[in-house]
């Protein structure tokens, strides 16, 4: 189960990098036929799934070191902080 949690959520930082990387390229103009990334939208999706998904794996862990309860808590934190901007349209 560990094993799974941490390999879905190196998954998720490559595909979070590539949408970051995705959306500074189209925001600057260099490439301009990628509508999804038009706005920051894609990117704070990416980022709250990759947070919940590492809080997720440091809950689990959280019986090897005691601060990955305190990290869990962060990565949730920034999780609803991010689909709170998004809620209020914060792009």
């Amino acid at each position: 189960m560990k094993k799974a949690i941490n390999v879905i959520g190196w998954i998720f930082v490559s595909l979070t990098m590539l949408t970051l990387t995705c959306t500074l390229l189209t925001t600057y103009l260099y490439v301009r036929q990628i509508s999804y990334f038009n706005s920051y939208s894609t990117f704070q999706l990416c980022m709250a799934l990759t947070m919940m998904i590492w809080a997720v794996g440091m809950f689990v862990d959280k019986r090897e070191r005691s601060q990955n309860l305190l990290y869990s808590i962060f990565c949730t934190l920034i999780a609803v902080g991010t689909v709170f901007f998004m809620y209020i349209g914060v792009f």
